[in-house]
């Protein structure tokens, strides 16, 4: 039986562990350079922090709702990492050599060491990440409800804390956490051995909780032949129709940019690289890592599909099958391997970012209108690592109100595709830096501000429209009232694919019940009953299409 008091003190628990291992980390390296802690297997297990709650979580649901898509977010990174020496191998020995310490460094130094282009940049890695960290925030939150009560399965109670109030708690925990562990110091290279130890320690965590829930699914579910013939005798299939579309290439391209672009990869990869040859290493055990997290989603997607009753989240089938079972032990394993890929991300990126908001930003204004001379050393240290927790503070915070804002939407991976799209606007320029010596500072600011404005357009502003009458007016009718200029068609393709497949044959006299979300849609194939028609859910997220199945009896 578990508890909510149990659950969140294991979870404050762990933080604690994380505190440790950071601290003892960061004197073990810093007294000796030949530990283990500058080791390629460090180094490599480091890299994983792009596993975030979305691979753990989001991927499971990915899989439930649009079949093999979930894959792209693994290929993605492997292609990359496989042929490191093309692309990764130079990014790493010029960021060495020209000390660089960001996304936003590096093309600012290419560019003619542009402070309004780094700017730009830095602006725009802040705003595209709050969805990314709001991820991680509804993630936690409804992985503690699952376990502790708040889920159909849970047995502790949460009744006096909502959703927001437990997002604001790990928000400050991690703003915490950060700024003692990130900010400790100023360091040349940028370098956070401790962060970096803990970070390499969650990643083992996650993993082993990952395959382990896999194991359990294929152990109940006798083998992975028999839980896809339960499910096909079900009528529970993988819908890979869509593979290699313009949607799965178009996903495919992005987890290319953001294993790249993503500011807590960049700090990873190349700033925290000590060694040009653990690329070699990494080359091959990033991979192989990869291939380990995906090895059972598809199982525990198609079991969860299978086992669990309509209206289940499939999101949450990591925590919910187990508890199904009664595996309370193995069910709180996976909330802590859910809360490592979640915590891991919202530590390096918030580290990642400040570094790039205080050295692009804030110092040069401070320097800029200090009406002394800019004083000692020390004092410029001061100056730095205050304007880099204030920076910290403001990226938490502007997660929290992206999470406090769209907390209502029940898929993962649609949020971090937003913060995907905002990242890959870098990607061009970074290859222009690389390889391309004729590029422009006025090209690579031009592109990267028309992304962000298509951008804005497109994905962020869409993501407000169920909770803002007036961005939905606005999203409806286009910029002054021109309809071809309204991002519309994107935000329905957008909805549809989240909510999944929600073609169901129901009597005709109950299409176009508004209240659930269904409109009537042409007939598509035999009848199996006279009077009975296909409907189409174009409105309603997945939780009202469930609920108005359920009510008519029908199942997805």
């Amino acid at each position: 039986m578990l508890s909510a008091d149990f659950v969140i003190a294991t979870a404050v628990g762990y933080v604690g562990l994380l505190f440790v291992l950071a601290y003892f980390g960061d004197r073990r390296a810093r007294v000796n350079t030949r530990s283990f802690l500058h080791s390629p297997a460090v180094y490599t297990l480091s890299i994983s922090v792009y596993c975030t709650s979305w691979t753990f979580y989001g991927a499971v649901g990915n899989a439930a709702r649009s079949g093999l898509e979930f894959l792209t977010i693994y290929l993605g990174p492997t292609l990359v990492f496989v042929g490191w020496w093309f692309l990764l191998r130079r990014l790493v020995r010029i960021s060495h050599n020209q000390r660089i310490t960001s996304v936003a460094d590096l093309l600012s130094s290419r560019f003619g060491k542009s402070n309004r282009l780094a700017i730009l940049i830095t602006c725009i890695a802040v705003i595209g990440i709050a969805p990314y960290i709001a991820l991680q925030l509804k993630a936690v939150t409804s992985s503690i409800q699952a376990v502790a009560g708040s889920s159909e399965f849970g047995r502790g109670s949460l009744k006096g804390i909502d959703d927001v109030g437990l997002a604001f708690g790990v928000a400050a925990a991690m703003a915490l956490f950060t700024i003692l562990f990130g900010t400790r110091h100023v360091d040349a290279k940028e370098q956070h051995h401790g962060v970096v130890a803990a970070i390499a320690f969650e990643a083992v965590v996650k993993l082993a909780a990952l395959v382990a829930v896999g194991v359990f699914v294929v152990f109940v579910g006798g083998g992975f032949e028999n839980i896809f013939s339960k499910a096909a005798e079900a009528g529970v299939t993988v819908d890979a129709s869509n593979t290699f579309d313009s949607r799965w290439l178009t996903t495919l391209a992005l987890s290319v940019a953001a294993i790249v672009c993503l500011p807590r990869q960049f700090q990873v990869t190349v700033v925290e690289n000590s060694d040009e040859n653990h690329l070699r290493v990494a080359s091959w055990a990033f991979p192989a890592y990869m291939l380990l997290m995906s090895l059972f989603i598809l199982p525990i997607a198609i079991f969860g599909m299978t086992t669990m009753p309509a209206g289940s989240n499939p999101d949450m089938f990591a925590l919910t099958l187990p508890m199904a079972f009664g595996q309370d032990a193995l069910a709180l394993f996976a909330f802590i391997g859910g809360f490592s890929s979640a915590t891991s991300m919202i530590i390096l990126e918030s580290i990642a970012l400040s570094i790039m908001v205080s050295n692009h930003i804030i110092m040069p204004l401070i320097l800029r209108f200090s009406s002394g001379g800019g004083g000692d050393g020390q004092g410029v240290t001061s100056m730095v690592l205050i304007a880099r927790r204030f920076s910290i503070v403001l990226i938490l915070s502007l997660g929290f109100f992206y999470f406090f804002f769209t907390r209502d939407s029940d898929a993962l991976a649609p949020i971090g595709l937003i913060s995907f799209t905002a990242i890959a606007q870098f990607f061009p320029a970074v290859i222009a830096a690389l390889f391309w010596r004729d590029a422009s500072l006025k090209a690579a600011t031009a592109a990267i501000a028309a992304g962000f404005v298509f951008w804005v357009w497109c994905s962020f502003l869409p993501s407000f429209e169920s909770v803002s009458p007036q961005v939905a007016m606005l999203l409806e009718r286009g910029a002054m009232g021109y309809f071809l200029a309204a991002p519309r068609s994107h935000v329905r393709a957008q909805r549809d694919r989240s909510a999944g497949p929600c073609r169901v044959l129901e009597p005709a006299g109950q299409c176009g019940d508004t209240d659930a979300g269904f409109a009537p849609d042409q007939p598509v194939g035999p009848r199996t009953h006279p009077g009975q028609r296909l409907c189409r859910c174009v409105q309603a997220g997945p939780d009202h299409a469930r609920q108005f199945r359920a009510r008519l009896g029908h199942r997805q």
